[in-house]
């Protein structure tokens, strides 16, 4: 069966994300009109689940998947919620981090999210890093 990665996430993106980044979201959160969009020069596109990671589940794990991207017309930007849970052999979740990080609009410590492997009872943190200008 596999051992699950729970993970969750939520951020609002900077309002000059680039519309392939949004693109890339709407395809991996399984939005039927989207065609797969091209894909930028990241390790996390040479995983194998990155394409369906947002939307897995499993039955380890007690909350529902439920991940979401909404723009907000008074904020002027997109929100993204993901909830999900996975099994992570590639290192999706660190790999995705990783790749949206720029596009996050937080500060320098401001708390994303967590993830957490089935097997381990503390979470693993996930706080906004600095970004280079």
């Amino acid at each position: 069966m596999g051992m699950y990665t729970e993970f969750h996430f939520n951020v609002e993106l900077k309002e000059d994300v680039p519309q392939e980044v949004i693109n890339i979201l709407n395809f991996m959160l399984n939005k039927r009109a989207y065609l797969l969009p091209q894909l930028p020069d990241h390790p996390l596109f040479e995983t194998c689940r990155w394409r369906i990671m947002l939307n897995m589940d499993s039955y380890y794990f007690a909350a529902d998947t439920n991940s979401t991207l909404r723009y907000d017309d008074i904020g002027r930007c997109y929100y993204l919620n993901i909830r999900c849970n996975l099994k992570n052999y590639g290192n999706e979740i660190e790999k995705f981090i990783n790749w949206i990080m720029p596009y996050i609009r937080a500060f320098k410590g401001d708390f994303l999210g967590f993830y957490r492997y089935e097997e381990t009872e503390q979470p693993t943190l996930i706080f906004m890093k600095e970004q280079p200008k």
